[in-house]
Order: structure tokens, then sequence, then C-alpha cells
């Protein structure tokens, strides 16, 4: 059981999620349009090449979502990626993608055939289920060669990334104040080890933020504020300020999140 807490590579990065999708789309379209098996040298039709790399692209295709989509199940998990979610996540793409080209092989590839529960079945228990040796292992092997696996910082340190190359700030939980954004760009103000108030600029959205930073808390639309550092917050709700531990800066607090934050320090 241990093994399946192993921490492993992941393919965060969108260049190698699409580099990962080309190979997989490349190596799918070569065994059905070369190697052809389950009788594909019996299909006959206009554009049978191009119909069969319909597989390879829509396995590229559901990729690259897919994937894109598994980030922010990697954020959740700060960034540990083990052994099991590798598994599950394997599993559940090799379903989706099943099921997408069963639909795409009987309503392209064999003009409209009828859909019905014992037809899916066969595609995926026998086609699928067939392809999951030959395809699943060389997908494993590139998410762990252009992957990246990253050691987890300890229980009260956190780290935010942003979209440029370098943009890494590593700190300690209670040592952020606030995070506004500012059109393509988020300014991060926060504690150094004197209490000395600073702020950095990273290029990132604010949406992408909650998801990396899930203990921060939308005070208004423009900013996301640690609650352990506000010292009080002043003003009734039409105007509300948040005045926090250490310096002089304070942001507003709209009427929308009002109610909440004030509770949560009640």
């Amino acid at each position: 059981m241990n093994s399946l807490k192993k921490q492993i590579h992941f393919t965060a990065s969108i260049g190698r999620k699409v580099l990962v999708g080309l190979i997989l789309c490349l190596y799918l379209s070569f065994i059905v349009i070369v190697l052809q098996p389950f009788d594909t040298s019996q299909f006959e039709a206009d554009h049978k090449i191009a119909l069969l790399s319909g597989y390879g692209i829509l396995i590229f295709v559901l990729y690259f979502i897919y994937s894109s989509i598994e980030n922010r199940w990697y954020f959740r998990v700060d960034k540990v990626w083990v052994v099991r979610y590798e598994i599950i996540s394997t599993l559940l793409y090799c379903l989706l993608s099943g099921t997408v080209l069963y639909l795409y092989n009987r309503t392209i590839v064999n003009n409209g055939l009828d859909y019905t529960l014992i037809t899916y079945w066969r595609f995926i228990s026998v086609t699928t289920a067939c392809m999951l040796p030959v395809f699943v292992p060389p997908m494993l092997y590139l998410r762990q060669k252009f992957g990246e696996r990253i050691i987890p910082l300890p229980q009260n340190f956190f780290q935010l990334i942003g979209e440029n190359k370098n943009e890494i700030l590593s700190l300690e939980k209670d040592d952020l104040l606030f995070i506004r954004a500012v059109e393509n760009y988020v300014e991060i103000c926060f504690m150094d080890e004197n209490k000395k108030v600073l702020s950095k600029t990273f290029r990132q959205t604010l949406s992408n933020v909650c998801l990396q930073l899930p203990f921060l808390e939308k005070c208004h639309r423009s900013y996301l504020v640690n609650k352990s550092t506000i010292k009080e917050i002043v003003g009734n709700s039409q105007g509300a300020k948040i005045i926090f531990v250490v310096g002089e800066k304070e942001i507003p607090l709209s009427k929308t999140y009002y109610k909440a934050i004030k509770n949560s320090r009640s």
C-alpha cells in the first residue's frame, strides 16, 4: 500500500502536455493505419487514411483537455502527485477516450451505426481493453519523462508560481497579507523575516492564484486576503477597509464579502 503513496512526476506545463499529446497522436495513428489491428485492413472508404487518423487526432485533443483539467487536481493536492492518483487518472482518461472513440467509430467511420449498450460495452471491453497494454505504458513513460516532481514544502509554507519564467515565491502562510489583481498581473503583498512589508508582481490571474492558494479568501473582486493577518475591519458594509497586523496598507472589503469575512473572525 505504501507504493501507492509514492510521489511521482506530473506533467503540469501546457507546452509539455501538447508535446505528450502529439506523440500519443502519432503513435496511435501509426498503430491504426500501419499495423491495422481489429481488421482495419478490411475497412474501405474514400478517405480511409484521414478517417483512421481521426482516432489519433481525438486522442491528442482529449489528452490536452483532460490533462488541463487534471491540473486542478494537481494543485488541490499541493503538487504532490502519487502513484494512486496516476492510476485513477489513467483509468478515467482511458474510459473517456474509449467512449469518445466509440462515438467516432459509430458516427463517422461506420456512417452512423446505431448506438446500443451492447456495442458500447463490446468496444470498451474488447477494443479499448486490448489497446491498454499497447497505449498506456508509452503514455505513462512520456508523462514521467516530461513531468516534474516538486518536493513538498513544510506544512506552514506555500509556493506561488507565475506564468513567466522564474516567477516563484515561497513563503510562510502567515507572512502573506493579500494579493491584488492588476490587469494580467497580480501584486503579492507579504512580510519578510524582519516583518517589513514588501510586494512582488507576477504574471498570473486571480482565479489561478485561488487554485494554488485555497486558504486565501476573496474580499473584493480584485483582492484575495489572508484572514490570519487581518488586524481589524473598519467601517460598515458600504465602505469597509481591512487593516493588517503590520505596515500601513489597507485594502477594500466589498459589501458582497463583508459578512463572510467579518463572521469568520468572530
